[in-house]
């Protein structure tokens, strides 16, 4: 054990700077799971890996390294879990809890001495995070899916006017909540268009008689 302490050193700060690049991309985007948290997970992990190791050589009779680190993977589910936050009608924090569960397995392999097979998929799990942004934002251009909250004005045809705008534009939408109670009425709309088209049809409902308001949630 004493003549793999430097070794076992080396694969920790491996772990700890592979999750601190990962995490430095995660705290520049403003997540919930930043920089110290995607260290610590992969420093963990990596350590657990070592302990199952160590224990399984020192073990009498069949010892099985894995079983440890296998906890790792039931664990990061509930860390995972804490990123992910649910609003009425959007979901967040699913790449938070994705690159938490994969830095859960780059510290694993470093741990275990796999560190050129851990550093080849960091890169491309960087190039994820980072490069694929991009194209998500171009592809945005071309499709994405748009939720409005319009504040209506309390009398009949209103919201069969608005309607009927999407059927003059030809988007198909989905009335996700209609309060036709109290002085103002509020209706919620999801729709997947052109960022042009929803541009388009954000100038067109503003302007319409009868909608007080144009949200986008």
């Amino acid at each position: 054990m004493a003549d793999l302490v430097p070794e076992y050193i080396i694969r920790l700060l491996i772990a700890l700077l592979i999750g601190g690049l990962i995490g430095l991309e995660r705290e520049l985007q403003g997540k919930p799971a930043g920089l110290r948290t995607n260290m610590l997970m992969c420093f963990g992990s990596c350590l657990i890996m070592i302990i199952s190791i160590e224990i399984s050589k020192t073990a009498s009779g069949i010892a099985d390294p894995g079983r440890i680190a296998a906890q790792v993977v039931t664990g990061v589910g509930f860390l995972g879990a804490g990123t992910i936050i649910r609003s009425r009608f959007h979901v967040t924090g699913l790449t938070s809890a994705a690159t938490i569960w994969v830095l859960s397995a780059l510290g694993l392999a470093v741990g275990a001495g796999r560190i050129r097979l851990a550093l080849i998929c960091a890169v491309f799990i960087s190039m994820i995070l980072i490069l694929i942004r991009y194209v998500e934002t171009a592809l945005k251009r071309f499709r994405s899916t748009h939720i409005i909250h319009l504040i209506l004005e309390s009398k009949q045809g209103t919201v069969g006017a608005v309607l009927e705008t999407f059927t003059d534009m030809k988007i198909v939408s989905e009335a996700l909540d209609v309060d036709r109670s109290g002085e103002s009425w509020t209706a919620t709309f999801e729709y997947t268009v052109s960022s042009k088209k929803h541009h388009s049809l954000i100038e067109r409902l503003s302007g319409q008689e009868g909608v007080k308001s144009v949200t986008e949630q």
